[in-house]
């Protein structure tokens, strides 16, 4: 039987963790991120490989997860519902697994139409909650028609996606609660850009069953300046923050923008809700030591 991720035994720990998003490269060679990845390296204990993000066709995250494996660095690897049915997810979970890659966030996935191949057919065979209940499975070594596997099982640790700042919470807060039920053993939440917008989700969610890492996010100057609610997958940018950067000069907002973020991550760490923050930083890996 594998032992533990390095990633679940921090976890285990009492430190406060730090993770940060990268996206494969949209091309054959991993090493054109190998700058990034250095700044990263020590400031991080572990990176999130996305999956096509915003549905934009790049690497598989498998193979630029064992790309960081073989550099010494634990990865999660992210795996979407949009574009594969559940005998692909199996098997590729299974193929992770086979190449030591161990931490997941299993994901619904940005919807075809945000990105660049949007004639593409979504799959959705499974939802993000039956996803998790599939790699519950597998952990337990049997895939979801009841075969049981061949070998050791695998020992993933598996994470998922939460959305604590939202006009309205309360379906937030059910699908929450079903990925507790299915079996997350942590969750990380979509970008936030002040504690004041999780109020309402914590006054109704006062017991949290797994570890929880609020995500903190870099907006570009576009974002900023074209962002209306739905526009961006996932983003939920209150009116208050969103002014404060929208009346800066274009050369103003990327500093300032750091600034806010890195105060961000303080008041976080002293918040004691939270087991970690997740940075997305969206290019601007390089800046991390301005923000932890």
């Amino acid at each position: 039987m594998p032992a533990l991720s390095k990633f679940a035994q921090i976890l285990e720990s009492d430190a406060f963790i730090v993770t940060c998003e990268l996206d494969p490269p949209k091309g054959t060679a991993p090493s054109l991120l190998d700058n990034k990845i250095a700044a990263l390296k020590d400031k991080v204990q572990a990176l999130v490989v996305s999956d096509n993000p915003n549905a934009r066709m790049q690497m598989a995250p498998m193979g630029f997860c064992r790309y960081l494996l073989d550099k010494g660095i634990e990865p999660i690897m992210t795996i979407t519902c949009r574009d594969r049915n559940r005998l692909a997810l199996q098997s590729d979970l299974l193929a992770a697994a086979g190449l030591g890659i161990q931490n997941i966030l299993a994901v619904t996935g940005d919807y075809i139409t945000w990105g660049d191949h949007p004639e593409s057919s979504p799959v959705y065979d499974l939802d993000s909650v039956q996803l998790l209940w599939a790699i519950s499975l597998l952990n337990l070594n049997k895939d979801i028609s009841g075969s049981v596997l061949e070998g050791p099982a695998p020992l993933f640790t598996i994470g998922a996606a939460v959305t604590l700042a939202a006009n309205t919470i309360l379906p937030q807060i059910l699908k929450f609660r079903k990925k507790e039920g299915a079996g997350a053993h942590f969750f990380m939440s979509h970008p936030i850009f002040d504690l004041a917008s999780v109020a309402e989700f914590f006054k109704q969610v006062s017991e949290l069953k797994a570890p929880l890492f609020a995500s903190v996010c870099i907006l570009t100057e576009e974002q900023i300046r074209e962002y209306s609610p739905g526009k961006y997958p996932g983003l939920f940018v209150p009116k208050p923050v969103l002014e404060k950067f929208q009346s800066l000069n274009p050369g103003e907002v990327l500093p300032r923008m750091i600034e806010h973020t890195a105060a961000l991550i303080e008041e976080i760490k002293k918040d004691g809700r939270f087991r970690g923050v997740h940075l997305m930083l969206q290019g601007e890996e390089e800046r991390i030591g301005e923000l932890v």
